[in-house]
C-alpha cells in the first residue's frame, strides 16, 4: 500500500497516487493490476467506491458476493427497497439445505445471517448497499461484473464440519441471544467486527467464514489479473488483510475449499 491523499480530490495525478483505502496488488506475469477496496459494510463508503470505479476504469470489477447471494445485488425501482439478506433469495438458500439434510447448517446459517444482519439494522442502511453502487457504476464503465466468493452453502458446511457438537451449540445459542434478546447499545459492533470476536471463541468459524475465503477469493482475482486485465475489487475490510497475504501462495489447493 502506497502513502497517498486521503482523497481523490487531493490526487494530482489519480494514476500514481491513490488514496490509502485502495491496496493496489501486481500480477507476476502479464502486468495486470489489482485494485482492492475494503468496505465495513456498514460504514457510507459507496460514493467513494463508486468514484475509483469510475477512474481507475477497470475491465473487471470483483464483488464478495456468490450466485447464491446474488439477490443482495436486485432492488425494486419502484419503491427503491432494496434486498436485504433475510429476503426470499436468503430463504431460498435455507430451506435448499433443509432439504437436502443439513438442517443444522441452516439453523447456523439463519442465525448468523440475522445477527449479522442486526449490526447494519443498527445504522439504517441497507445490506450490501456498497455492492449494488459498485455493480451500477461497473456497468456504466462497460466493465465485467465477477461474483468471485466461494459458494455459500459451502462455507456453512465446511464451517458446521469444522465445529464440535459443543460448539455448534453454543455457537447457535450465542446468536440466537444476541439477536434476538440482547438490544442494541449506543454504539453498535460492525460485522466485521462482530466476525473478529466470534472467532476467538470459535477458530473453525473464522477459518471458513474467513481465512478459506481469503484464499479462495485471492486465486480468483489473480486468475483474472494475471490474464493482463485492471481489477477493481470489492470486498470487506475484513479479507483485506488475508487476501493480501494470499495473494504471494503458489500452493492454493482451491478443490480442497469447495468439497
Amino acid at each position: 500500500r502506497r502513502d497517498a491523499p486521503s482523497s481523490w480530490d487531493e490526487c494530482e495525478d489519480h494514476s500514481s497516487h491513490l488514496p490509502p483505502w485502495i491496496t493496489t496488488l501486481k500480477s507476476k506475469t502479464r502486468g495486470g493490476v489489482l485494485y482492492l477496496i475494503g468496505t465495513s459494510h456498514v460504514e457510507e463508503s459507496e460514493g467513494r467506491i463508486q468514484k475509483a470505479i469510475e477512474i481507475l476504469k477497470p475491465r473487471m470489477v470483483m464483488l464478495e458476493l456468490c450466485k447464491k447471494r446474488k439477490h443482495v445485488l436486485s432492488s425494486d425501482a419502484k419503491s427503491r427497497r432494496f434486498a436485504s439478506p433475510s429476503s426470499c433469495g436468503t430463504c431460498r438458500n435455507m430451506c435448499q439445505m433443509s432439504l437436502s439434510g443439513h438442517g443444522g447448517v441452516a439453523l447456523l446459517a439463519f442465525l448468523l445471517s440475522q445477527f449479522l444482519q442486526k449490526g447494519t439494522d443498527a445504522t439504517n442502511r441497507k445490506p450490501g448497499q456498497e455492492f449494488r453502487e459498485a455493480a451500477v457504476e461497473a456497468r456504466k464503465q462497460r466493465a465485467s461484473l465477477i461474483l468471485g466468493d466461494r459458494d455459500f452453502t459451502i462455507t456453512m458446511q465446511r464451517m458446521w464440519a469444522m465445529l464440535s457438537a459443543i460448539d455448534r451449540l453454543a455457537l447457535c445459542w450465542l446468536l440466537f441471544l444476541v439477536t434476538f434478546v440482547v438490544r442494541n447499545g449506543k454504539n453498535p459492533v460492525s460485522p466485521d467486527k462482530s466476525i473478529r470476536l466470534l472467532g476467538r471463541r470459535f477458530p473453525g468459524l473464522r477459518k471458513a467464514l474467513v481465512n478459506e475465503r481469503d484464499d479462495y477469493m485471492a486465486h480468483v482475482l489473480r486468475y483474472f489479473v494475471d490474464q493482463g486485465n485492471p481489477v477493481v475489487a470489492v470486498v470487506g475490510e475484513a479479507h483485506v488483510a488475508g487476501i493480501c497475504s494470499s495473494w504471494e501462495k503458489e500452493d492454493i489447493d482451491v478443490q480442497k475449499l469447495l468439497w
